[in-house]
């Protein structure tokens, strides 16, 4: 059985290209080449962004799998054409002495199959080290797991997420600009409106998911993402588990503002900002009727994002 080897190339940096094979997210990362053939299991790799487990021999990206191709019909052609010119000589051989039957062959020179290394990607910026096994990867974006043990940093997650928003917050006026040139006032206007009240649900879904992998680091109880999503709930989850609750970090202030934004971004997110009764009811907000479409200024998610990052730090020191 014949076998064709296939070898990579790293960039300067000595990362070569991965990509996820679930098909909902394909997210490419670099994974340093040492580490994948010394730390990496055949088994199990972790997608950096969606945490997919597959085995290593499908993590391909798709311009790796092109020139995977390339280079099997390339060896599939040469082994063809040099088996026929075998077997032409071989005939041309046994009708030599034949009175009756020659074969001449006359073959061009030997086709020869160059096995070029499989390229990379140029380098990327950022560079992550597993803080658990070690490994090295590169990502543009965010990762919220190693690729190589699957280990979800949470304070990592947490502060990339909520960096990432707090760029989109400052550079929404430049955004605007490049909108309103393009589309027009109104749909700059609207489009500028959604990337704010967006930033909400990222905000509250970002400290969902840390408080959550804190709790377990901290105890080793699982509960729900969503038992996160009610400020009251979450703090009471924390004072059992930990002996702390928000007020430890937070004024009452602080905890009412964070509160009322829990409750704005579950108005944006499943009420299309419309605002119904259950929304005054929970957030005691009474600048608004049923009915109305709720406002989200940039300044008011700023304090937001500060009010969580600030509970965030005092959640990250828990033992």
């Amino acid at each position: 059985m014949e076998t064709i080897p296939l070898t990579f190339k790293s960039d300067e940096k000595g990362y070569f290209d991965r990509q996820c094979p679930n098909e909902n997210c394909l997210f490419e990362f670099k994974v340093y080449m040492q580490d994948w053939k010394e730390k990496f299991s055949d088994e199990e790799v972790y997608c950096p962004l969606c945490g997919c487990v597959a085995p290593s021999n499908e993590w391909f990206t798709e311009e790796q799998t092109e020139q995977i191709h390339n280079v099997v019909a390339d060896w599939t052609r040469v082994y063809i054409e040099n088996s026929m010119s075998k077997l032409f000589k071989k005939l041309e051989q046994t009708t030599k002495n034949n009175r009756y039957l020659k074969i001449k062959y006359k073959s061009n020179c030997p086709t020869t199959f160059i096995n070029n290394p499989i390229g990379a990607k140029e380098e990327w910026e950022l560079d992550i080290t597993c803080e658990k096994c070690g490994a090295r990867f590169s990502v543009i974006g965010s990762a919220f797991f190693c690729p190589c043990c699957g280990y979800n940093s949470a304070s990592k997650m947490f502060d990339e997420s909520l960096d990432s928003v707090s760029k989109m917050l400052q550079s929404i006026d430049e955004f605007h600009e490049v909108l309103e040139a393009n589309y027009g006032k109104d749909k700059a206007e609207t489009m500028s409106r959604e990337m704010i009240e967006n930033t909400i649900c990222q905000i509250v879904s970002t400290f969902q998911k840390f408080a959550q992998c804190r709790v377990k680091e901290i105890c080793g109880k699982e509960y729900r993402v969503n038992d996160f999503q009610i400020v009251d709930k979450g703090d009471t989850i924390f004072k059992n588990e930990t002996n702390h609750s928000y007020s430890d970090w937070l004024s009452q202030d602080e905890i009412s503002y964070m509160r009322l934004f829990f409750q704005k971004r579950h108005i944006v997110e499943h009420n299309s900002g419309i605002i119904d009764q259950k929304y005054i009811d929970n957030s005691n907000d009474n600048s608004y009727t049923v009915g109305q479409r709720l406002i989200v200024k940039k300044d008011e998610v700023i304090e937001f994002l500060r009010i969580v990052k600030k509970l965030g730090a005092g959640i990250k020191i828990l033992l």
